[in-house]
């Protein structure tokens, strides 16, 4: 009876997992950014570092601030996880994590993490609920020279309703506070039906750890596909065949016994230019690849990019509602009797969608209610959006597909792993003519092309609707481009300068623009370009091609005066870049170990024209600027001229490269710092000597 109770259940698990990875795939998310094969090497040589729970060093608990970084709030001493399986007879097979965290408080400001919670998922029967017990804690502090221990007061602990079916338990680390070291540690057990795989580990934190370690052993009838991300070495990398008792006759027997530690892991720095904060941290993620139970039928659940798009081509909620274009025949009919090429069909039904749907900001693969449904309602999410726009696109006799990816803040697309919970958006491709475009209808002021930025994030997949589908590379169809332009008199016996001022927007600095400002009344504009100046006294501001032309520029004017109250009639100072000026380098770090991702090219010129009054001369002419990238990735060039009464003042800075290795900060950094110390330099205007 033992046995065949065991048989039945793995074989409902076994089941429901397979139902899991073919229906339910597009609620999970894995973010892996690069690859590593985990080999088993000799660590003896090695320090190792395994600390005893409840027990603490007095060096620890007396530190004042953290030699490896001063400014740290908190520090994790220790950070321990470890997983295992076993046979329940009424959960089946479980996941048992036990986790151990010990945690130097540095600052008032990271008393927070006294206060801990966990959430946990108790579905219907206790087959699919997670259990928390074995929760204890110890709160250590340096009392009249003596090292106090304060054990956690279990009453402390509360179990609350979260959402759904979610539950959190919370408990408090007694006695904390400024200089104490806190540590605490649980165990949960988590059903496979639950979820099939331990959650990722991650070695960094929002604060610097000494030692983090993940352990795993994993019975011989489980294979996860095992992955590293992130710019951390590992410290420790060990695995080596081992006996393992699950509990059932059935399934004991060899397994594999992996550790991973990553030693003195700095704090995670939301640094600028990056995609996500999860494609940057160190973490070790795992994916069930196979289940094979002795006696039952293996089941594999590593897919190929072709499972990926037959799963899609099938899905009620993708490739099923991409075949529904029945509603669209009308549009289809009135955009034929039009169009003479097939780019203008294309550029139709564009505008078509871009105007009629609106975007509701959510981004996920799939349909919710059905895409003919979205179109009556005028409004869905970017999938269904792009789903319509590529079926109308077929209709239209035009090659047109989806495209999978993963937008900037959901994390890298990965060629090599193939799971659709790894992407969450959808665009269109079209090839016209033996040229390929594509198109988003979700941003109504972007001209045909011009993707979000959101959605430049590497690669894509093609699904096409018959044959293998290819990864396409997503790269900008623009740059970030603004160009300022200032014509002024000085005038320095008044103190002022006085003239006009013109921006133009281009790119994906119009299309934010557009975003912010088209459907705001006209003042609100007004009120953010005089917040941006509040030194100058502006007036007759004009915007022009607001929406009208999405493909052209976005223009402003205005009339300025701007008064300098220390300016002297006989000496005159004042900086030329008056508009768009760098006055901090963005890139504040001494060294990064992370990529910069400037998303797009950018391009930001400045130009000024000044006219000087009778009598007054610029007393020295400062050197010009030229500062450029390696293999022409940027460049700036600052210049200064005169022709008798009028100097010009430009300033243009250009990026062509939009990703930068690690390797490379430096180049940048001082890139960046050639520009703002060009832009903080005065011009002299002295009167000229009778």
């Amino acid at each position: 009876m033992h046995i065949n109770s065991t048989s039945f259940s793995i074989r409902c698990m076994t089941h429901f997992l397979l139902q899991c990875r073919l229906s339910c795939v597009v609620l999970w998310k894995v973010y892996v950014l690069s690859m590593l094969t985990f080999l088993s090497f000799n660590v003896a040589a090695q320090d190792d570092f395994k600390p005893k729970f409840g027990v603490v060093d007095r060096a620890d608990v007396e530190m004042a601030a953290f030699q490896g970084d001063s400014s740290a709030a908190a520090v994790y001493l220790y950070d321990f996880g470890e997983v295992t399986y076993r046979y329940d007879d009424i959960r089946g097979l479980v996941m048992v994590m036990e986790s151990w965290i010990r945690i130097k408080i540095l600052k008032e400001s990271a008393l927070d993490r006294a206060s801990v919670a966990i959430n946990t998922y108790e579905g219907s029967g206790p087959e699919n609920q997670e259990l928390m017990d074995d929760i204890q804690g110890f709160t250590y502090n340096m009392e009249n020279g003596q090292l106090v221990r304060t054990a956690m007061d279990r009453k402390s602990i509360k179990r609350e309703k979260a959402t759904g079916k979610y539950y959190t338990y919370k408990f408090n680390l007694a006695n904390a506070r400024k200089g104490s070291v806190i540590e605490y540690s649980y165990r949960r057990t988590t059903p496979l039906t639950v979820r099939d795989k331990p959650s990722p580990w991650t070695f960094q934190a929002s604060v610097p750890s000494k030692w983090s370690e993940f352990r795993i052993t994993i019975p011989f009838f489980l294979e996860y596909k095992t992955t590293m991300s992130g710019y951390l070495p590992l410290y420790i990398s060990e695995q080596e065949p081992t006996d393992v008792h699950v509990g059932s006759s059935r399934l004991n027997g060899r397994g594999v016994a992996y550790r991973f530690v990553v030693k003195d892991a700095p704090a995670f720095v939301n640094e600028p230019f990056i995609t996500t904060e999860s494609d940057y941290l160190s973490k070790v993620n795992f994916e069930l690849s196979v289940i094979q139970v002795p006696g039952e039928i293996s089941k594999h659940f590593s897919n190929t990019w072709d499972d990926v798009e037959k799963t899609l081509n099938e899905a009620n909620w993708f490739g099923v509602e991409l075949r529904k274009s029945s509603f669209l025949k009308a549009k289809r009919d009135e955009i034929m009797q039009t169009a003479k090429t097939p780019e203008e069909k294309m550029e139709m039904a564009y505008r078509h969608l871009q105007s009629h749907m609106k975007w509701d900001g959510s981004s996920f693969l799939g349909s919710r209610d059905g895409v003919r449904k979205a179109y009556e309602n005028k409004a869905g999410n970017a999938t269904e959006v792009n789903l319509i726009l590529t079926s109308l696109l077929r209709e239209l006799d035009l090659n047109a597909d989806p495209v999978i990816l993963s937008t900037r803040s959901n994390g890298r697309f990965l060629k090599e792993i193939p799971l659709l919970e790894s992407c969450n958006y959808v665009i269109s491709h079209v090839e016209v003519a033996g040229k390929e475009y594509f198109l988003d209808a979700t941003q109504p002021y972007a001209k045909l092309g011009l993707l979000p930025e959101h959605t430049l994030n590497g690669y894509g997949r093609l699904i096409p609707k018959k044959g293998s589908g290819r990864f396409l590379d997503i790269k900008p169809l623009d740059s970030q481009t603004k160009l300022e332009m200032v014509n002024a008199n000085i005038l320095p016996e008044d103190g002022s300068i006085k003239g006009n001022y013109s921006i133009s927007f281009a790119g994906y600095e119009a299309l934010r623009w557009r975003d912010k400002y088209v459907k705001e009344a006209d003042d609100i504009y007004h009120e953010v370009l005089k917040k941006r100046s509040p030194e100058w006294k502006i007036s007759n501001i004009a915007v022009k091609n607001k929406n009208e032309d999405l493909k052209g520029a976005v223009n402003v004017a205005c009339d300025f005066e701007l008064e300098d109250e220390n300016a002297s009639p006989d000496l005159f100072y004042f900086n030329p870049i008056l508009a768009g000026r760098w006055e901090s380098n963005p890139l504040k770090s001494k060294e990064r170990i992370y990529p910069l991702d400037f998303t797009s090219g950018m391009s930001e010129s400045f130009i000024g024209n000044y006219k000087l009054p009778a009598g007054y001369v610029l007393e020295e002419m400062p050197k010009a600027e030229i500062v450029s990238l390696p293999e022409k990735a940027g460049k700036f060039v600052y210049q200064v001229r005169q022709s008798g009464d009028m100097i010009q003042v430009s300033s243009v800075i250009v990026l062509s490269k939009t990703n930068f290795h690690a390797e490379e900060y430096h180049d940048v950094k001082e890139f960046f710092e050639r520009v703002v110390q060009k832009h903080a330099q005065p011009l002299v205007i002295k009167k000229k000597a009778n």
